[in-house]
């Protein structure tokens, strides 16, 4: 059996930043020889991935319930259900992942790295469970956990591949 892969959530509101911090922190993860999987959460749009009068489109338009695609470089599989996260995280697995980062799942129970764009954002540390740390943009008046800035991914990434070391040993 697979070893599970270590997963970390960074979670915000709307325009937090999270995605340009992962962004960030992938290729310094990578490139310490981590395998690197990411899940994003949209929660609230119908997001597409397939183009309206392609051949998948019109696969999953006929009523597919999954439409693959494949070629020397890349494969995709879009179902026409939702998947629960941890569904997710063990494809990733599967895959090889040694590291998943998941953008977004506030209520899921992994370990989350907090982002707050803005001091009002501390409100959120009140209803997300498993907080490691706080990423802000500004100092916040909190500091129960660790606090890092929005723009030191290298420290972040030390931070995160530290807890998957402290994880696996």
């Amino acid at each position: 059996m697979k070893k599970q892969p270590f997963v970390i959530q960074f979670v915000g509101y709307s325009d937090s930043g999270k995605t340009t911090l992962l962004t960030k922190l992938i290729p310094l993860l990578e490139q310490s020889g981590l395998r690197v999987g990411v899940v994003k959460h949209d929660g609230s749009h119908d997001f597409a991935i397939d183009q309206p009068g392609k051949d998948t489109w019109r696969y999953r338009e006929a009523g597919a319930s999954f439409v693959a695609i494949t070629s020397r470089t890349k494969t995709a599989v879009i179902e026409q259900r939702p998947t629960p996260l941890p569904q997710l995280v063990e494809r990733l697995a599967q895959a090889g992942a040694d590291l998943v980062l998941v953008e977004g799942f506030k209520q899921e129970g992994y370990p989350k790295l907090v982002l707050l764009r803005r001091p009002q954002d501390a409100e959120l540390l009140d209803s997300v469970t498993n907080i490691i740390g706080t990423v802000a943009c500004e100092p916040i008046a909190r500091d129960e956990w660790p606090r890092f800035s929005v723009d030191d991914a290298e420290a972040i990434a030390q931070f995160v591949k530290q807890r998957l070391s402290e994880s696996s040993g």
